[in-house]
């Protein structure tokens, strides 16, 4: 009986891992046909900052050439890494550029289930990056060709061990000199006394920045004595996506000064409830969620942080499945099944009367309140965690944790 119930078992699995197979291939094939049919509005954007470096054309000036309308709003250094796609047909290039973010969902996905200590981590990424697809944060980073999936995987591959320790930090740093959001990840070298990993976090930064201003130096003290401190650059606060705590404080009507001082306010609670939450997980081993709850908190502090900024969603899927934490599904599946509707476009909406407008106000805003409840579940299952080791770097895991397990 044992052995029979060993083997349905065993057949049921091989039956939903083809199902899910299946059902992942599928969505990454709509996916590639999208980007080959349709337009991607933000991936343009850097095409033309790639074109602009070639050509000697401004950056920030109405003389950008931009073929979409829309500004860009990078670092040079960003300009100088999108020069290639310059040289690629629009179409080729969006294929492209499509096919290596599904890759790199994929391989991030592998090697957080791998941290997790989950059997067969290759099969369940391929597994689970169906639903992934789905979330929302990634539809938005699909269909806008945006490049947050990559800086995310400089992220996670500092983070987890990947990076041998002698070059640790040097990712994060070079994430951040395309967007300043990944800088906030320095904290998690921090929770784990990494100094190195900091200054060569930081000597990166510096380097890229020294590197604008030597090929593009114009653009360069624009960009960093005005451009950069233009914190409406992308967008006013009460933008249906801005999904961070300056889109809920806009569109609750607070604005002008006592906008700025509590959102400072819940800056300040947001970092010190990360800070000490992520200690604590770091301390007990658990680093992917030290990972998880930076960059949920990195987020929602945010100056503003639209729906495709939020790809780091795509770890409550492993933390979901994963059977240690199984305790938090009923938080988790929540907070995953709001992030996979995305019902911020509610807001776009016109409300009737004050019952209707405080629903749709909460409903749109619901992926910023399920972050909110997410990190305060975070903060009350830190308490339980003790030390079990004294605070290191995280080592890559072995190749015999990374190989599926023999049946």
């Amino acid at each position: 009986m044992l052995r029979s119930d060993s083997k349905f078992r065993t057949y049921g699995f091989h039956a939903v891992a083809v199902l899910a197979a299946v059902f992942s291939l599928a969505l990454v094939a709509y996916r590639e046909y999208e980007a080959a049919t349709g337009y991607l509005m933000d991936l343009s954007v850097f095409r033309d900052a790639g074109y602009a470096f070639l050509n000697g054309l401004p950056l920030y000036s109405a003389d950008f050439p931009s073929s979409s309308g829309f500004r860009f709003i990078y670092a040079p250094f960003a300009a100088i890494l999108f020069a290639p796609m310059a040289e690629l047909d629009p179409a080729v290039l969006q294929v492209l550029w499509c096919a290596l973010n599904i890759g790199l969902v994929w391989w991030m996905l592998r090697v957080v289930f791998a941290k997790l200590d989950m059997r067969r981590p290759d099969l369940l990424a391929l597994m689970s990056l169906g639903p992934v697809l789905l979330l929302e944060p990634m539809r938005s980073n699909f269909g806008f060709g945006q490049v947050n999936i990559i800086l995310m995987a400089l992220v996670v591959a500092d983070c987890t061990g990947v990076i041998p320790r002698r070059f640790r930090g040097i990712a994060i740093g070079l994430a951040a000199a395309v967007k300043i959001t990944p800088a906030a990840f320095l904290l998690v070298l921090l929770v784990r006394r990494d100094y190195r990993s900091i200054a060569r976090a930081f000597a990166a930064i510096l380097a890229t920045i020294g590197l604008g201003f030597w090929l593009l130096p114009q653009s360069s003290v624009w960009f960093w004595t005005t451009e950069f401190f233009a914190t409406g650059r992308a967008g006013p606060p009460d933008f249906f996506r801005n999904q961070a705590l300056t889109g809920l404080i806009a569109r609750l009507g607070v604005e002008g000064r006592l906008a700025s001082v509590l959102w400072m306010a819940c800056v300040v609670v947001v970092v010190a409830a990360v800070a000490w939450s992520a200690h604590r997980f770091t301390r007990s081993g658990e680093h992917v969620i030290a990972l998880s709850i930076v960059a949920l908190g990195s987020l929602l502090a945010a100056p503003f942080a639209v729906t495709h900024h939020w790809a780091y969603s795509i770890l409550l899927i492993p933390i979901l499945v994963a059977p240690r934490y199984r305790s938090w599904r009923p938080v988790v599946g929540t907070v995953t099944l709001v992030f996979l509707i995305g019902p911020n476009y509610v807001l776009q909406s016109s409300s009737s009367g004050w019952v209707e407008s405080a629903v749709r106000e909460v409903v749109g805003s619901s992926q910023c309140l399920a972050g909110v409840v997410l990190l305060c579940a975070a903060v009350v299952a830190a308490r339980s965690r003790t030390a079990v080791s004294p605070i290191a770097t995280v080592e890559p895991a072995s190749e015999d944790a990374l190989e599926p397990a023999r049946p």
